[in-house]
């Protein structure tokens, strides 16, 4: 929305698109992450953490639905160029039905249905859960710059593994602040510890794969300010930076201050989590503002 209102003709269509392409990304990605920490570190919840987890589970589903629906009657008055008679343009669904658009939301529905088998306690339901937040995520992967510019299976092979840790660290937020109300701080430090081991790997390789794709999309870091999607780059690794801050205060500091029996310590943590959560998502908006522009072509876009 930034960006399009930068231009000299903004679309409110094309703004309104990244917001919910935000939401998307946020309520999709946070959903297959908690699956994720359901499965490593489920054995470690108490049976209401569980419950709770579960139904915000549900919850990040529903919403990632409902947000991915709404991507279409926006892409449509984007398409129409006729704005709210756009809407009404079926055969303008059809079209998105059978565009990487379409192919990437029906990857999405499905795996995030599939997710939702982590509602059963039979012993299947997690391994399938875990392959629909996999398929969560690769499903960004066939749509977007992963699409357009070479090295296409590189790329698509990035874009999943990038997300996939991305989410597992954004889905574990909330499950971590229900944890910190627990009344016994070895009990929650158990948790934290648990978390963090994995964690440092994930974040480990979420940066690393996404500096590698970054560096295949825009090729040479002196183009990196000569393009829209340059500078929306430097402002996603800027609030990345703070999100990163952030969990290392919660590790270096609070962690530990809970470990040694400080009062309102898990108080303090979880205030901290809230405030990650929440930069967190500005992270998915500034990312949400990168797929609407495109890295300058050095001769690695894909024909049509």
């Amino acid at each position: 929305m930034i960006l399009e209102y930068l231009h000299p003709d903004p679309n409110v269509w094309d703004g309104f698109a990244v917001v919910v392409r935000a939401g998307y990304y946020a309520a999709s990605l946070a959903a297959a992450g908690t699956v994720f920490f359901l499965v490593l570190l489920g054995p470690s919840l108490l049976a209401d953490e569980q419950r709770r987890v579960r139904r915000w589970l549900v919850a990040l589903v529903l919403a990632g639905i409902v947000a991915s629906l709404l991507a279409w009657p926006v892409r449509a008055a984007i398409l129409s160029r006729d704005g709210f008679d756009g809407l009404l343009r079926f055969d303008l669904y059809a079209a998105i039905g059978r565009s990487r658009i379409g192919d990437a939301f029906f990857l999405r529905l499905g795996g995030l249905a599939l997710c939702l088998a982590a509602l059963s306690r039979q012993s299947w339901a997690l391994p399938v859960a875990a392959i629909g937040a996999f398929v969560v995520c690769a499903s960004y992967a066939a749509m977007g710059h992963s699409t357009l510019y070479m090295p296409r299976q590189e790329l698509s092979v990035f874009t999943t593994v990038h997300l996939a840790a991305v989410a597992f660290w954004i889905g574990s937020l909330v499950p971590l602040r229900i944890v910190c109300e627990r009344a016994d701080n070895v009990a929650i430090v158990s948790v934290l510890d648990a978390f963090s081991k994995i964690a440092v790997g994930a974040i480990a390789v979420l940066a690393s794969i996404g500096a590698l794709a970054a560096f295949y999309l825009i090729g040479r870091w002196d183009l990196l300010a000569a393009s829209w999607y340059g500078w929306a780059f430097v402002a996603k690794i800027s609030v990345f930076l703070v999100l990163l801050s952030i969990a290392a205060w919660n590790k270096i500091r609070l962690t530990p201050a809970i470990r040694l029996g400080a009062p309102g310590a898990p108080a303090r943590l979880r205030f901290a989590i809230g405030v990650e959560i929440w930069v967190a998502v500005l992270v998915f908006y500034a990312a949400a503002e990168m797929v609407s522009v495109h890295p300058l072509d050095y001769g690695h876009r894909i024909a049509n």
